[in-house]
């Protein structure tokens, strides 16, 4: 097969134009991370986390409510913000407080997939 018939050679074989796409979107979703953050209003350390963690990955913020600040203090959170990251692969990771480590070895490893 040749390029003149819109084939395309790749390390695992011919693939039309088409089927190239998907596999390069599918592939960028594989290290696609999301992060969802609860924050309180004028909280430094919420607005400083979803600073760093918006340049690299998508951000839903949210501002917690009572029901949330009961939740969080079930689950042993005492600061804010709090923090979940969702991976493609399902796992997740989840913190409170203002962590630079936790932020760093996320905007590191997405800088690192550029």
């Amino acid at each position: 097969m040749s390029s003149t018939n819109g084939m395309k050679r790749v390390g695992y074989g011919y693939v039309c134009n088409t089927e190239q796409s998907i596999i390069e979107k599918l592939s960028r979703e594989e290290k696609h991370m999301n992060a969802i953050i609860y924050t309180k209003p004028s909280c430094q350390k919420c607005r400083r986390t979803v600073f760093k963690l918006s340049k690299v990955m998508p951000v839903q913020t949210v501002t917690a409510d009572a029901d949330d600040y009961e939740r969080f203090r079930k689950l042993g959170y005492r600061s804010m913000p709090v923090v979940t990251i969702y991976k493609a692969n399902g796992v997740h990771d989840r913190w409170c407080d203002l962590q630079v480590d936790k932020i760093k070895q996320y905007t590191e490893v997405k800088s690192c997939l550029k």
